[in-house]
């Protein structure tokens, strides 16, 4: 039975009881009609023209991504501060979290799973001997992501690592169980350890299954995949992606985001893509509040003759 699991909901507190407890929450109606209008047109667009120039982020897989969506449209801009989605986010991260990344998802005819989480490069944490089981450096995508590296009995379920990731799924067509709605397995996200395709293909699925203008919003421990689209048409989504501010983000906002973006940007915007030091960490070494492009830390001296100190 999973009438007990999320389902789409306006109450915010019980999204945040069912994120805490399963790993993922839906909330209902948080894009309206005229929302929806307005981000599929500009993402119509947008993909033509990419599509023109040759662009076109497009997989085996039967996944299609447009990236870097904070430079395409004003109307991408203006969603990322949906109040219910900070809610969330600040439940699962804290009062300081960055954006990691901005991508709008496509599922086409034939997309196939890939069994994963959203912070699948962070090691595990140490035994009961404190040995170290993977150094922070040795992770890599192709080795990790989708891949249980090491036996359970190397898992402490006591000691797992905490969520420093939250991903949000904006559903912009209904997402069905035919369509390749998001997969997730309920409670994953205390699991400990990561998917893997050999061991977890019978694990409990559960389809993310809502009409547009519902957004899935899941932890970076939470097991999830595109599901497979049996369907003629694609299932068309947007993700928004959060990670702690301590860790890296996905796509580089200080050197990509273009200077009108940068020009007419809140400093609620600035600040969520980096450009507010953190902690002494993320800034420039001359001590000033913000980052701005241009704004160097100060180079090589040597002292002026004839210049003594007072």
């Amino acid at each position: 039975m999973t009438d007990h699991f999320p389902r789409p909901t306006t109450d915010l507190a019980h999204a945040k009881r069912d994120i805490d407890a399963w790993g993922y929450c839906m909330l209902k109606d948080a894009l309206d009609p005229g929302q929806l209008a307005a981000l599929r047109a500009r993402l119509s667009e947008q993909l033509e023209a990419e599509r023109q120039r040759g662009l076109t982020r497009r997989f085996p897989d039967g996944k299609q991504l447009v990236v870097f969506l904070l430079n395409k449209g004003q109307v991408f801009r203006d969603m990322i501060f949906h109040p219910g989605l900070h809610a969330v986010v600040e439940h699962v991260l804290g009062e300081e979290y960055l954006l990691s990344s901005y991508h709008a998802h496509f599922a086409h005819s034939g997309s196939r799973t890939a069994f994963h989480t959203d912070q699948f490069w962070m090691p595990p944490p140490t035994n009961e001997a404190k040995e170290t089981l993977m150094k922070p450096g040795s992770v890599t995508r192709a080795g990790n992501r989708g891949h249980h590296v090491g036996g359970d009995a190397t898992m402490q379920p006591k000691t797992i690592a905490p969520a420093v990731v939250c991903n949000a799924m904006w559903m912009l067509t209904d997402f069905t169980a035919e369509n390749g709605a998001t997969l997730l397995v309920p409670g994953s996200h205390l699991s400990g350890r990561q998917p893997d395709h050999d061991l977890d293909g019978d694990a409990p699925w559960i389809p993310a299954i809502g009409t547009a203008g519902t957004v899935a919003i899941f932890e970076g421990r939470t097991w999830h995949s595109t599901g497979e689209n049996r369907t003629g048409e694609p299932r068309i989504g947007l993700t928004t992606n959060f990670c702690a501010p301590q860790f890296r983000q996905q796509e580089n906002y200080l050197l990509g985001t273009r200077p009108e973006v940068l020009a007419a940007a809140s400093p609620e915007l600035l600040k969520l893509i980096g450009f507010k030091p953190w902690q002494g960490y993320g800034g420039y070494e001359n001590g000033a509040e913000w980052n701005k492009r241009g704004v160097y830390a100060l180079g090589e001296l040597v002292p002026d003759e004839g210049v003594g100190h007072e």
